[in-house]
């Protein structure tokens, strides 16, 4: 799973939703993707409603009817990638979201790759749409444990986006290489990493600069610096109207059951199933979560209270808000799951394997479509024009 600060880069801004909404999950998309196949619509409106029913159903937690979904558009409409690059790219990058939770390694990569794929031949390398995709790609890397993949990957598109004249894309690149060596605790190199990357985006450019001292801040943590959250804190502040930004976020605890003794085996199919969780928060205005619950289970068991203090203890950039301001309402799709494999001395391939956390912010779902249908259609307009 990607880190958070890093989604951070590719996520739309979006207002939160107010205070008492209810969220209601029904079977609404599925029903007009049936009416319109019904009367064999055009290929858009086709994908742009297949796009709305995957996402139903994967808020439902039908992880397998939205995989599915998926699958059966990209069949019927590949073949209308040239006219409709970005809505087809859609379907491969929303299906790579799918397969990640579902566990299944291989089509999360594959599906991530051919998302790419269409926009650079469709659209062409140095396309914004084709480099956003290139990030995300290469975020599905680290994600799948291949950071020197992805590492290159961040290099190359650093330079494509410079040289093209998209100095977001390249910085974003940039600080991502800066959180890879953090990561492997390369500190020097993370700090120029981070300085390349405000200095690709200008130094203008609010967001680099708190992103560059959030690094920093992580870096002093590493050495023991455990004032360094709240001395970030009391300097940062963000309008309450955009997303929250994530400062600090402890790991998530590893519940799998320890290694077996030498010569003992267990059964490699131990754990088969899927499970999800919809965890509801608070973020105040000093940062602080509030108020965090499981509003909806599939049955976390073991893995719960850990989820739960994850939650609580994060720390986001406080928000500029008037006195009284109740903070900005969260709801974050929690799924723990095997990755899909093929054991030893079997040809089916089972769910087995160490179990881990995946997670994907449910609030943003509307939000992201519909930025999803402004950037296709973008992505369509450049293409015919």
């Amino acid at each position: 799973m990607l880190s958070p600060v890093l989604l951070l880069l590719a996520q739309a801004a979006a207002p939160p939703p107010p205070a008492g909404d209810v969220i209601v999950v029904g079977h609404r998309a599925e029903q007009e993707l049936a009416r319109c196949l019904a009367r064999n619509c055009p290929p858009a409106e086709e994908v742009d409603t297949s796009l709305e029913a995957s996402v139903e159903q994967f808020a439902d937690g039908r992880y397998t009817d939205a995989r599915r979904t998926l699958q059966t558009a990209i069949r019927r409409n590949r073949n209308h990638a040239a006219e409709l690059p970005g809505p087809v790219s859609s379907l491969y990058a929303t299906l790579a979201t799918v397969a990640e939770h579902e566990g299944d390694t291989d089509l999360w990569r594959t599906a991530a790759r051919n998302n790419v794929l269409v926009l650079r031949r469709h659209l062409g390398e140095t396309n914004l749409a084709t480099l956003r995709e290139e990030l995300s790609f290469a975020d599905s890397l680290v994600g799948l444990g291949a950071p020197g993949a992805a590492n290159s990957a961040y290099r190359t598109i650093q330079q494509r986006a410079a040289g093209s004249g998209h100095p977001g894309i390249a910085a974003g690149a940039a600080f991502r290489r800066a959180w890879l060596a953090l990561l492997r605790d390369r500190f020097k190199e993370a700090q120029r990493f981070a300085d390349e990357a405000v200095s690709l985006a200008g130094t203008d450019n609010r967001l680099m600069v708190d992103l560059r001292e959030v690094l920093r801040t992580r870096i002093a943590i590493r050495k023991g610096d455990e004032g360094a959250i709240e001395a970030l804190a009391a300097r940062l502040r963000q309008s309450a109207d955009v997303q929250p930004q994530l400062l600090f976020a402890p790991p998530l605890a590893n519940n799998n059951p320890p290694a077996p003794p030498f010569g003992v085996h267990l059964n490699p199919w131990h754990d088969s199933r899927i499970r999800f969780a919809d965890v509801g928060y608070w973020i105040r205005a000093n940062g602080q979560t509030a108020e965090v619950e499981v509003l909806r289970t599939s049955g976390l068991d073991q893995w719960e209270p850990g989820i739960l203090r994850q939650v609580r203890e994060r720390r986001y950039v406080p928000l500029e808000a008037e006195p009284g301001h109740p903070g900005i309402y969260r709801i974050d799709r929690f799924t723990v799951r095997g990755a899909m494999d093929v054991p030893t001395g079997s040809h089916l391939r089972q769910r087995m394997g160490d179990l881990t956390v995946h997670v994907v912010d449910l609030t943003e779902t509307d939000a992201m479509r519909e930025a999803r249908r402004r950037q296709t259609a973008a992505a369509s307009a450049v293409k015919g024009g």
